[in-house]
């Protein structure tokens, strides 16, 4: 049976925690705002002068998905205009289905989180908004190499990968 979606966000958050990062949850401690505040990042994580806008992907969602590539509701144009170019891509074999999900992710959601930071949820009291804005994505340890294929083919520059053995795997990047 594959992993619960709490039970594995549970792991990402003690990973975090296990290597100094300051852990908020989307759903206890980020504070949404107007319509659309259930659309925000599954956590904030906070070390040094850096700001992590975070995704969580568990076992039971997977990148091939057909959901990962529907237009939402919440999705600004830039978003839409990712899971479209990740489509044709994939559909003309340029990138793997397996990969292609996880572009979306990254160059889609993840992105479209930040250019929401003020519009949909605010940053915990606690949380200065002086810090560098960057970019976390966790996911199981199982699509690690796909996601590393993903961070090399959206050019980001990964800052560090935290992987504690506990099954899921988070990279930091910008």
């Amino acid at each position: 049976m594959l992993e619960g979606k709490r039970e594995f966000y549970g792991k990402v958050e003690e990973a975090l925690r296990s290597k100094g990062y300051e852990y908020y949850d989307g759903d206890r401690d980020i504070p949404g705002k107007g319509r659309q505040h259930a659309n925000k990042p599954d956590f904030i994580a906070v070390k040094g002068n850096n700001i992590y806008i975070g995704e969580i992907k568990s076992p039971a969602e997977g990148p091939k998905s057909g959901s990962w590539r529907q237009k939402q509701n919440s999705d600004t144009e830039q978003y839409v205009a990712v899971r479209n170019d990740v489509s044709k891509r994939e559909k003309a074999g340029l990138v793997l289905p397996e990969i292609g999900g996880h572009i979306i992710i990254i160059e889609g959601q993840i992105m479209d989180y930040i250019r929401k930071i003020g519009v949909n949820f605010d940053f915990p009291a606690s949380v200065s908004p002086n810090a560098e804005i960057r970019m976390a994505y966790s996911m199981p340890e199982s699509e690690e190499r796909n996601v590393t294929k993903a961070l090399e083919n959206c050019k980001k520059r990964v800052y560090e990968k935290i992987n504690i053995g506990n099954g899921s795997v988070t990279y930091f990047f910008s």
